[in-house]
C-alpha cells in the first residue's frame, strides 16, 4: 500500500504537480526528488536527494539517520549541533542557500529591496458576508443531529403548551374577569356581569351620566376605578404563566442557538482574520443565519400556542402578529446573549457552562416569580429580555399587575391629581403612576378616557420593543469587542 501510493504520487509530480509529504514510511522514499530531515524544535539536518542523505549521514538506511538524530542523555544538544554542521556543509550551499539566491524571490528583492510589512487590506465586506453565510448553512446542514435539536425545540415547547393551556385562557373575560357584585345604591340587577367586563364597562359608562350613581361610584375613585375594583384578583393568571413560559424559551431559544457559534471555529476565525477577514462580516453571517432560525422558532412556538389557546386582543396589530414580534425579537436577544458568551468563552466547554447562568437570572428578573418591589431591582431587570418579553406580551392581552401581585395602581391610566374620597374599596395611594406597571395595556382600563389609555398602551409596547433592539444592538457591540480583542497582536 505504501509503494502504491509513493508511486501515484511520483506520476503527478512527473506530470509537473508539486507534492509535498510528511511520512515516517521510508522504504519507498527513494521515489521522491528531495527529502527534508528535522531534528527535535524543527532543526533542519539535511535537504536534498535521497541517494545523498545516506552518503552525508554515513548511514545504510533512513532508519539508522532517525536514531542519530535523536538527542540523548549523554549529548542533548544533538539536534543544535546536526542543524549546524548542515548549516557549514557544501550541501547546504548547494541544495538551499544557491536556490534561493536564484529564485525569482531573491531577484525581486534585488530589484526592489524589501518591502515593508503592512497589515493586510480587509476584503470585500457584503462579498465576505454572502461567502461566510452560504458556508455556515452548509455547515449546519451537514451537522444534521444538531440541526434537528434546534429545529425541533420550538415544536416541543409549544405542543406541551398547546396541551396544558385552556382553550379560552386568553379570552378578555379570563384575562379581565369582572365577576356580579354589589355595590351601596345601586340596583344590582344593573351589577350582574357574569365575568364580562365590558358590560361593567357599558354600565359604568351609563352610570356616570346618572347623578345619583355618580354619587355612588365617588367612593371608588369614581368610573375609572370602579373599574378597576370590580376586577377580580387573580385574573390572566393562568395566562400569565403560559407568556412566562414562552418568553423564557424565546430567551433559551437564542442562547443555545448562538453559545457555541464562534468559540468552537476560535482557530479559523484567528486564521482567516489574520489574512483579510471582517469582524462585521464574520458576525454579521452568524447573525442573519441563527437570527433566521430565531424568527422560525418564534413562529413556531407562537402557532401552537395560538392554535388551541388563540389570542383575542391587541395594542397595535392583529395579536397573533403582536406576540410574535415580541417573541422573535426576544428571541434575537437571547441571540446576542449567546454570541457575547461564545465571544468571551475560552473553549465549548466552558461556553455551555455559561448558559444555566444566564437563563436562570431571567427568571429571577421577570418580575414574575419574584416582584421587582423597588427601583433597584426594576434596573437589574431591565437588562433581563424574559422581563420586557412579559410586559410585551402581557400588555398586548390586557392583563392587569395589581391583580397579580404587582403594583397597586398599574391599571389606571392617569393618576388622580387629588387622592379621592377614603373608602373601603379603595385600592391606590396618592403615589400612583402608571408608568411603572409591567403590564399596561387598554383592555378594560378605563371608562372616561379610552383613547388616552389606547395612545399609553401603543406608547409602551413601542417602547418595550425599543428595548429589545436597543439590548440586541448593544449586546452585537459588545460581540465585536470580545471578537477584536482575539486579533492576534504583533
Amino acid at each position: 500500500m505504501d509503494r502504491k501510493m509513493m508511486l501515484l504520487l511520483r506520476k503527478l509530480a512527473d506530470k509537473g504537480h508539486t507534492i509535498v509529504l510528511v511520512t515516517h514510511a521510508t522504504n519507498n522514499i527513494n521515489a521522491c526528488d528531495y527529502v527534508c530531515f528535522l531534528c527535535q524544535g524543527g532543526r533542519l539536518a539535511y535537504f536534498g536527494p535521497p541517494d545523498e542523505a545516506k552518503t552525508y549521514f554515513g548511514k545504510a538506511d533512513f532508519a539508522e539517520i532517525y536514531s542519530s538524530l535523536e538527542p540523548t542523555e549523554a549529548n542533548k544538544n544533538i539536534p543544535a549541533e546536526a542543524e549546524a554542521r548542515f548549516k557549514a556543509s557544501s550541501d547546504y550551499q548547494k541544495y538551499v542557500q544557491s536556490p534561493l539566491q536564484q529564485g525569482p524571490a531573491e531577484q525581486a528583492n534585488l530589484q526592489q529591496g524589501a518591502a515593508p510589512v503592512t497589515r493586510s487590506r480587509r476584503g470585500n465586506a457584503f462579498k465576505q458576508f454572502w461567502i461566510l453565510s452560504l458556508r455556515y448553512i452548509k455547515l449546519l446542514h451537514n451537522d444534521t443531529g444538531n440541526l434537528l435539536i434546534l429545529l425541533l425545540q420550538a415544536p416541543i415547547i409549544g405542543i406541551i403548551l398547546l396541551f396544558m393551556a385552556d382553550a379560552h385562557i386568553f379570552d378578555p373575560d379570563s384575562v379581565a374577569n369582572c365577576p356580579s357584585q354589589t355595590i351601596p345604591n345601586i340596583p344590582p340587577q344593573l351589577t350582574n356581569f357574569r365575568g364580562s367586563c365590558q358590560a361593567a364597562i357599558q354600565f359604568l359608562s351609563q352610570a356616570s351620566q346618572n347623578p345619583l350613581s355618580a354619587a355612588a361610584l365617588k367612593p371608588y375613585g369614581g368610573p375609572d376605578g370602579a373599574l378597576n375594583n370590580l376586577i377580580s384578583i387573580g385574573s390572566g393568571g393562568d395566562a400569565q404563566k403560559i407568556l412566562f413560559i414562552m418568553a423564557f424559551a424565546a430567551v433559551m431559544f437564542g442562547c443555545i442557538n448562538g453559545a457555541r457559534e464562534i468559540v468552537k471555529e476560535a482557530a479559523i476565525y484567528r486564521r482567516e482574520r489574520a489574512v483579510n477577514l471582517g469582524i462585521m462580516p464574520y458576525m454579521l453571517s452568524k447573525i442573519a443565519v441563527l437570527g433566521t432560525l430565531c424568527l422560525l422558532q418564534s413562529a413556531v412556538l407562537a402557532f401552537f400556542v395560538g392554535l388551541h389557546s388563540p389570542f383575542k386582543h391587541s395594542i397595535l396589530l392583529p395579536p397573533i402578529v403582536e406576540i410574535y414580534i415580541t417573541l422573535a425579537l426576544t428571541a434575537i436577544a437571547g441571540l446576542m446573549v449567546g454570541l457575547t458568551v461564545s465571544a468571551i468563552a475560552p473553549n465549548n466547554d466552558r461556553a455551555t457552562s455559561f448558559i444555566p447562568i444566564i437563563l436562570i437570572p431571567q427568571v429571577i428578573f421577570s418580575g414574575i416569580i419574584f416582584p421587582l418591589s423597588n427601583s433597584g431591582l426594576k434596573f437589574l431587570g431591565s437588562f433581563f429580555a424574559a422581563g420586557w418579553a412579559m410586559a410585551g406580551m402581557g400588555s398586548t392581552i390586557g392583563l392587569h399587575s395589581d391583580k397579580l401581585g404587582g403594583q397597586a395602581d398599574c391599571s389606571y391610566v392617569s393618576p388622580p391629581v387629588q387622592p379621592p374620597p377614603p373608602g373601603p374599596a379603595h385600592f391606590y395611594g396618592p403615589d400612583a403612576n402608571p408608568a411603572n406597571c409591567a403590564f399596561r395595556g387598554d383592555y378594560a382600563v378605563s371608562v372616561t378616557n379610552q383613547t388616552a389609555a389606547h395612545a399609553a398602551a401603543v406608547q409602551h409596547l413601542l417602547l418595550i420593543w425599543g428595548a429589545l433592539i436597543i439590548m440586541s444592538i448593544a449586546l452585537a457591540g459588545l460581540t465585536a469587542y470580545f471578537l477584536k480583542r482575539k486579533d492576534i497582536r504583533g
